[in-house]
């Protein structure tokens, strides 16, 4: 199947850009990026909206080699322990959270080809 795509979008509590990237390089990136179905993984933030505003700060994209992996991915221990520690220590509600998704949402992706 060809590559396939997973958006993740959120806005993190306040947080310090330096230390955030520091653990996006060292810990984020290394954990995702491991994952045999994961092809590629990038986290991005929003610079300035031109036209309209995003309900979020931060996206990551997420290219996989098929959506039906997804709970192969999710339970890696390295990526299941990575979110886990971005969801105490970065999300904007925390783990307790009732809501899993007003922390974080995700999305599959379909490509138009052309």
């Amino acid at each position: 199947m060809a590559k396939q795509l997973v958006l993740l979008t959120y806005t993190p509590r306040e947080l310090n850009e330096e230390e955030y990237a520091k653990f996006i390089r060292e810990i984020d990136y290394p954990a995702f990026r491991q994952n045999p179905h994961i092809i590629d993984y990038s986290c991005w933030r929003v610079a300035d909206s031109v036209q309209g505003r995003e309900e979020f700060t931060h996206f990551d994209l997420m290219a996989v080699d098929d959506l039906a992996n997804w709970q192969a991915i999710v339970s890696d221990p390295a990526v299941a322990g990575n979110v886990a520690r971005w969801t105490k220590d970065w999300s904007r509600h925390g783990p307790d959270h009732p809501d899993p998704a007003e922390n974080l949402k995700i999305s599959f992706c379909h490509r138009y080809w052309g």
